[in-house]
């Protein structure tokens, strides 16, 4: 071999190591290998209309992409977002807003998959009765602890609003269905371009639309382990190909 194709070859290899080498640097480093740790808030979600369903579907796709096995594991919604820099899950998929406050060190927001405005879900055969929160004076509204929505309504409340508190989104239905809730503090849901993602059907109906801080988006995020290496911006460039909900 002459000493030009040697110094080919020799090139060649060095090419070859580095760019094995950065293949198994961007490798995503999880808890436990090939698995990736999710919290969610419900189980098995069925409906249709739930974005727990739709979240599981988006983060199960992520998975498939990146060849994970995923790891669910059931919390409550309020303080979710804490459980990615404890070290507890890879993962935060609870539809949790990126309000500064929730931001912790160990952990990191992805970029935004959906937004959200402010509603109040009633009954349709209430729909003459109630257009504003101002309108349930005497009644009773009920939310989930630690949602956005929880601190909407303890915002925009008038006195004399009674204000019911639960620690799942199960709860707060079966109370509306059985009519101890004359309405539920919730959200309406946005695809990033604007387009609405419908959440209901014509069981019922939402109603006083408008924005948690007026004029700015409410982002949802995942909520990204820092020592999952390499994790985030594999999920950041999912989010850029893939529209959310699938």
């Amino acid at each position: 071999m002459n000493i030009k194709k040697l110094l080919i070859t020799i090139t060649f290899l060095c090419f070859s190591v580095a760019v094995i080498g950065c293949a198994v640097d961007k490798q995503i480093q999880t808890l436990r290998t090939g698995v990736l740790t999710v919290a969610v808030t419900l189980g098995a979600p069925t409906n249709q209309y739930d974005s727990q369903l739709w979240i599981r579907q988006y983060v199960e796709q992520f998975a498939t992409a990146y060849e994970l096995t995923i790891f669910w594991v059931v919390v409550p919604f309020n303080e979710s977002w804490l459980l990615a820099s404890r070290g507890k899950v890879d993962l935060v998929a609870t539809n949790v807003a990126n309000f500064p406050d929730r931001a912790h060190s160990g952990a990191t927001f992805s970029a935004p998959f959906l937004y959200e405005r402010r509603a109040l879900r009633i009954n349709p055969e209430d729909r003459e009765f109630y257009e504003h929160i101002s309108d349930f004076i005497g009644k009773t509204v009920g939310v989930v602890s630690g949602m956005a929505a929880e601190r909407d309504i303890n915002r925009r409340a008038p006195s004399g609003v009674i204000i019911k508190t639960t620690d799942t989104f199960a709860q707060l239905y079966a109370e509306f269905d059985i009519g101890q809730l004359d309405a539920i503090a919730e959200a309406e849901y946005y695809a990033l371009d604007g387009q609405v993602i419908p959440s209901h059907g014509d069981e019922v109906i939402l109603i006083d639309h408008h924005d948690l801080t007026p004029g700015q988006r409410e982002e949802s995020v995942f909520v990204v382990r820092d020592k999952s290496q390499n994790l985030l911006s594999a999920v950041n460039a999912f989010i850029a190909r893939a529209r959310f909900p699938l």
